[in-house]
């Protein structure tokens, strides 16, 4: 059987901390030492480094020893030495110093004490190192350079195995009465999040990145923000495939608004969102002014025209009758130039409206470039 791995030494600056805090409660003088028996922390500095027999013959006999008579030549005073226990393991040893009978009963429960802040401030310690190794580790996926070898590596390293899945929370958008969203959530779930061993969180570019083993969490998973924008990928055992996606998501990132609320909306493409993400500035705005003339009920007719096979099933999605959805096609391409009825006209037409949620729809600048100005030509096919 393997030996367990060994802790590092006890630290000094840890244990000087905890004798601050718990010192002056108490009215007596504590010290701390090491698994040698030599003194790391006290309240006298003069005594820090020196050897203390007392706290030997603790770490000899693994119980407490009543120190009545100093050795001679020794930094020992009277006082009661107790074990100190870290992880079921003898770590050290505490002492307080005082008439060793009547300090003994305290010298316990300042041992325990000590223990308790030992383990809490190591805990503390792992947390800030997952949290800043799953930072790296996302970093690294989505930033376009890593090589498929080392991204496997990376995640394996984590503790993810194939399939991966790849999930990205927003900030929430805007409410219609103006209200104040609630507060963001996203830094305690990262804590909760990589407290899981099949999972690690990060909060990179403005927004909550996930990536873990298997089907990603649902939107509205316990712990997880509530509001917001969300979206997710499908498990993968391809680690080329996660690096696109990580790499989609950074992109993403730059346009909050292109990823789908969590409220609900109309069907969304995850590719269209990611190419309108790539488009130069200038670009983006021109398509965000086109769509700045199409009302609502011209928006869901886009929207369903896209997402069904025929123009009865697209009335039939938005209830209206088919010579009703007929009149808004004819309306769009009047206000707009384009057809819908053509693919590469619809196409461009969605791409407008993920343009207008990526800048928001009440842009004053775009709205005073939407007009003719605004139109796109599409070249008919020979």
């Amino acid at each position: 059987m393997a030996e367990r791995a060994r802790r590092p030494p006890l630290s000094g600056d840890l244990a000087q901390r905890v004798v601050d805090l718990i010192a002056p409660t108490i009215s007596h003088n504590i010290n701390v030492m090491d698994e040698h028996g030599t003194i790391i922390a006290c309240l006298d500095p003069d005594r820090r480094g020196t050897l203390h027999r007392g706290a030997q013959k603790v770490i000899a006999r693994r119980r407490g020893v009543l120190v009545t008579a100093p050795e001679p030549g020794t930094a020992d005073r009277p006082g009661a030495n107790e074990p100190l226990m870290v992880d079921g393991e003898l770590r050290g040893v505490v002492g307080v110093t005082g008439d060793p009978h009547e300090v003994a009963p305290l010298a316990r429960v300042v041992a325990l004490t000590v223990q308790l802040l030992i383990a809490q401030e190591h805990e503390q310690d792992a947390a800030t190192r997952r949290h800043t190794e799953a930072r790296d580790l996302i970093a690294a996926l989505g930033s376009g350079t890593a090589r498929p070898g080392d991204a496997r590596a990376r995640l394996s390293a984590a503790g993810l195995a194939p399939p991966w899945s790849l999930a990205l929370w927003a900030a929430p958008a805007p409410r219609p009465d103006g209200s104040a969203a609630p507060p963001d959530l996203a830094e305690t779930a990262v804590a909760r999040i990589n407290a899981d061993a099949g999972l690690r969180a990060a909060v990179l570019h403005g927004a909550l990145w996930l990536v873990g083993s298997g089907a990603a969490p649902a939107p509205h998973a316990p712990g997880l923000p509530v509001e917001g924008r969300h979206t997710a990928t499908a498990p993968t055992d391809d680690v080329t495939v996660l690096l696109a996606h990580a790499e989609e998501a950074r992109a993403l990132c730059r346009y909050a608004g292109l990823i789908p609320d969590t409220a609900g909306g109309p069907p969304w493409s995850r590719t269209i969102a990611v190419a309108v993400a790539h488009l130069p500035p200038r670009s983006l705005d021109r398509l965000a002014g086109l769509a700045l003339e199409l009302n609502g009920a011209q928006r869901s007719t886009v929207a369903a025209v896209a997402s069904t096979t025929s123009m009865q099933a697209a009335a039939d999605s938005v209830y209206v009758h088919r010579n009703t959805l007929l009149q808004r096609v004819a309306r769009i391409r009047s206000v707009t130039g384009l057809d819908i009825r053509r693919a590469d006209h619809l196409t461009t037409l969605q791409m407008a409206l993920y343009a207008c949620d990526a800048v928001g729809g009440s842009h004053t600048t775009l709205a005073r470039r939407a007009g003719k100005t605004g139109r796109i030509t599409v070249e008919p096919h020979p």
